[in-house]
Formats: structure tokens, sequence, C-alpha cells
């Protein structure tokens, strides 16, 4: 503790004992605001004996009256003056109750000090422990409560004099602050993130389970579907759920737990089987209520539909049969129904018809005056039937897609003099397309011949016509044509993807015999054009 002797006494008021005598003040010239020089070792009754000048008599209040300043021209004989005066005993009386009243309340303040330094390190030992706690409340509540308690505790006993604790540390409050801010930073930040992190979650739970919800409404409605319609057959002894499955195959409806869900509510007395009309922009109640009605069977009828026809000879044939008209037929056939096969063909912008060689060729049951649409949807969905997955990895294997097999598939079914020699066929047009720097063209006469029964019977057009001739005439066009020339069957799908692994480059057929012949070089090519009668 520093020496409180050595210190200055100012003015201060120690309550109202303190009103019965006040210590009188010095001349603020004889120390100019500052600690005599010579008073250090001294206590501070010795300075307060000090004799003073114009000492008030003892019916004034000391307090109230100072000593007049000195004349600036003659300190020393004021000093000489104070020298002389005598001290009576009712000052010496009133030095020592002001001795006694500084020493008991220093005394009083170091208490007070220690006990506020032990509570703050109480305090600290609790903060640090609280630190390693999960944070529950709020930043705010957390770490300003504890500031204020000091602040409360300490007011009491602030003094702005020179009175100051000696045994206070400056920096106690500034390390305090630091810890403070460092968890009000830390706690903070986890708040926010934490609140941010429970917000977003809600959000997005309330957005999914609103979509949800609003898809399952416009499911149940039929709302945003198309209003194309679809005739199939529903079996003799369906039950409810094989019911549920062709609707979802015909793609009317696309939840079946959904409309097994509609049936409870409905609860109608049956569903019947036979032939069936539906749209898949109709509502589920309105679907099993035309489930729920007697029909009678519609008319069919059988088409056949041979390896190699065109979709222009198929066009013909459905309106023959009576099936639909064949404009409708070969404008919806060749737009896109967005199925999973169609995904997977990659059209080109120079083909005549987009969909040539897609329908498969079989023997189909159509209904009589069915819908472009309704044929349309049952026919891509027997082309995707036929082929397999392990077709497409063979695909894979030897680097082509599906259009481009298809296409090769549609000239090796016309090309071939029977099903045994198209794998060879095949493999003829593979070694062209693998040398190219060779054989730029196929010189195919099948693509020929597409360009004559097909476009020239379509188009009027000149400029049309010989825009699709360069697009499909192998003699003419580098490499494949624009798309397939027909509609290829399995065995011509299957010749090209397992060809046969060949050198032949040339290959001519007998016309009236159908028989094939191969060649390497097109020497050997001219003597079987002889030997196959296409030339002396």
């Amino acid at each position: 503790m520093e020496n409180k002797e050595s210190k200055k006494l100012p003015d201060i008021d120690f309550g109202s004992a303190s009103k019965a005598m006040q210590m009188p003040k010095r001349a603020p010239s004889q120390h100019n605001g500052r600690p005599a020089q010579g008073s250090a070792g001294k206590s501070s009754g010795e300075r307060l004996r000090r004799p003073m000048n114009n000492r008030p008599d003892a019916n004034e209040n000391p307090v109230h009256k100072k000593r007049p300043a000195p004349n600036a021209d003659a300190p020393k004989q004021e000093k000489a003056k104070t020298a002389e005066t005598p001290v009576n005993e009712q000052d010496e009386a009133a030095v020592r109750v002001a001795n006694e009243r500084i020493t008991k309340h220093e005394a009083m303040l170091d208490k007070a000090f220690s006990e506020i330094e032990e509570e703050k390190s109480e305090e600290a030992a609790k903060a640090e422990e609280k630190s390693a706690e999960p944070i529950i409340d709020s930043a705010e509540e957390i770490t300003d409560k504890p500031v204020e308690n000091d602040e409360k505790k300490a007011s009491p006993l602030e003094f702005h004099n020179d009175y100051s604790s000696p045994e206070r540390k400056p920096g106690g409050k500034k390390k305090k602050k630091k810890k403070s801010k460092k968890k009000k930073r830390v706690r903070f930040n986890g708040s926010i993130v934490g609140g941010l992190t429970i917000t977003i979650v809600v959000i997005s739970l309330s957005i999914v389970l609103a979509t949800s919800a609003i898809s399952l409404g416009m499911e149940y409605l039929g709302i945003n579907k198309t209003a194309n319609e679809i005739t199939f057959n529903i079996p003799e002894g369906s039950n409810n759920d094989e019911i549920a499955d062709i609707l979802v195959s015909k793609n009317i409806i696309t939840n079946k737990d959904l409309f097994k869900a509609a049936l409870k509510i409905k609860k109608p007395a049956a569903l019947y089987p036979g032939d069936i009309t539906l749209r898949p922009n109709m509502s589920y109640p309105d679907i099993i209520e035309n489930l729920a009605t007697m029909r009678e069977s519609y008319e069919t009828v059988s088409v056949t539909i041979p390896e190699g026809a065109t979709l222009l000879q198929v066009a013909k044939k459905l309106e023959k049969k009576g099936v639909c008209s064949a404009d409708d037929f070969l404008f919806q056939f060749n737009a896109d129904l967005d199925m999973d096969v169609d995904k997977k063909i990659t059209h080109s912008s120079d083909a005549y018809y987009a969909m040539e060689g897609y329908f498969f060729p079989d023997t189909y049951e159509f209904y009589v005056g069915d819908s472009a649409f309704n044929v349309t949807q049952t026919v891509r969905e027997h082309f995707a039937s036929k082929i397999t997955d392990d077709m497409y990895k063979r695909m894979d294997e030897l680097g082509m897609d599906l259009n481009e097999v298809i296409t090769l598939a549609s000239i090796v079914q016309w090309e071939s003099g029977s099903v045994e020699d198209m794998p060879r066929v095949a493999s003829v047009f593979i070694n062209r397309l693998n040398d190219p720097d060779t054989f730029p063209t196929l010189q195919s006469d099948a693509t020929k011949n597409y360009v004559k029964k097909v476009i020239k019977k379509v188009e009027t057009s000149t400029a049309m016509i010989d825009h699709y001739t360069n697009c499909y005439d192998t003699y003419v066009c580098m490499g494949l044509p624009a798309g397939p020339v027909c509609n290829p069957g399995l065995d011509a799908i299957n010749a090209v993807l397992y060809h046969e692994d060949t050198d032949y480059y040339y290959f001519c057929n007998n016309l009236e015999t159908g028989e094939s012949f191969f060649a390497e070089t097109y020497k050997q090519h001219k003597k079987n054009l002889k030997k196959a009668g296409l030339s002396e």
C-alpha cells in the first residue's frame, strides 16, 4: 500500500458529523496546487497543524469564511506570519477528529475494495465454468448482467478525489470487458446461426409440404394434364390394385396410392372390365365413375406391319383399316410424347420423318375409330419393350447411339437378301464407316430408293426434294443418312449390334434368287456383279 501520509489532503465531506468542524483551506499561494516541498515523511496531522493567517473567530463558520489571498508582492512576510501564528486547542481537537475519521474511512475503503476484488475473482471463476456449458439464453442476457451487478456494488464506493484505492488494479475492468466481449461474440454468433438454421429448416419443410399438397391436389383433379383420349382394355377378373397399375401404365394417373384412396372415398359398387376410353385430364372421381359404369365392348381390328415398311406405308394401312386417318397418324407419331423411349432418341434436324424406323414391325390389335395418340402410345410402348438393357449396353461398346443403330439396321433390312446374310451385310457398312478416308460414302441403293418412294411422293417443292436428297442419298452424302429409311425388324437390329468381323467393303445381290456376293476389293466386286446378273 502506498504511503497515505505523503498525499495532499483536499476538501472532502465526511457526513453530518463533519459539519461541526471543517478543516480550513490552505492559501493557494503557499503550494501552487502541489504538496509543499519538504513535506514528504510528515504526517497529515502535522500538515494540518500549520498556523494560518486571518483565522476565523469562533462565531464564524470556517467553511464559508476563506482566508483572503496574500499579496503576491510579499510572500516572505506571509510565511513569517504563518510560522508565528499559535494553534489553539480547538484546532488541535479538530485535527484529531479529522485524522480519526480519515483513518476509519480508509480502513472501510480497503475492506470494501478487498471484498470487490474477491467478488470479481469468484465471478470470473463462475464465468469460466459457464463458458464450458451449452448456450441456452441469448448473449445479451448472459454477458451483460454480471457487469451491471459489478457497477451497482461499486457505485457507493466511488470517489472523485485523491483518495482512490491504492490496491485497485486499473487493468482489471479491461480484462473483464475483453472476456465478456469474447463470450458475447461467440454466444451471439451461435444464437444467430442456430436461429437461422431452425428458420431455414421450418421454411423448407413448409415449402415441401405445401408443394406436395398442391401437386397431389392437381393430380387428383387432373389439372395441367393432356386431354388426349386413350382407349384400352381392362381384363376380366382384374382387381382394384391391378386396375390402378393399368391406369398408371397408360399414363391416365401417376399416383396409384392416391387413386386407391379415392376409391375408398367414392366406394363404387364395382369396377367393370372391358374396353374404356379415358383422358389424363379427368379427375380421379370422374375416372372411377367411368370405371364403375357398364360398357359395351369396342370393335377392334388386327393390323400387321411387315419388316422394312415405311411410315408412309403404315399410315396408309391404318387409314384403310379404319383405325385413324393417315395424316393424323403421321402428325402424332412424329411428335415428341415425352415418353422414356423419346428421351433416348437423338433426331437429326434434317430427318424427313423424325420417328421413321420406330414403328416396330408386328401384328397389332387396334380399336376401330381409335385416336392417333392412342395408336402412337401403344406402338411406342411396344418398341420400348423390344430394346433391352443388353442391347443398350452393346451400343455403348460399339460407340453408337440408338438412332445410329436403327438407321443402319434400316439399310441392312432393305439391302439383305436373307436373314442369314444380314450380319455380313452389316459388316460391309461398318467397315466403310470405320475407314472414311478410303470410303467416304456408303453407296447404298436403299437410301436412293427412300428418296424415290417417300420423299419425292410427298414433297412437291424441287428445292426441298434436292435438300433431302443430299441428306439421304448415300451416293452423295457422307456417312449415314439423316435418318432411318424404313422400320427394321429385330433381326436387322441384332445384325448391326452383332455383325460379323470381315474385311468386306463391297457386296451385291441377285435380284431374282436373293443370293449375296461379297468382295474385299473393287476388282472382285466387278466380277461379282457379273455373277449376280447386274452387269455384262
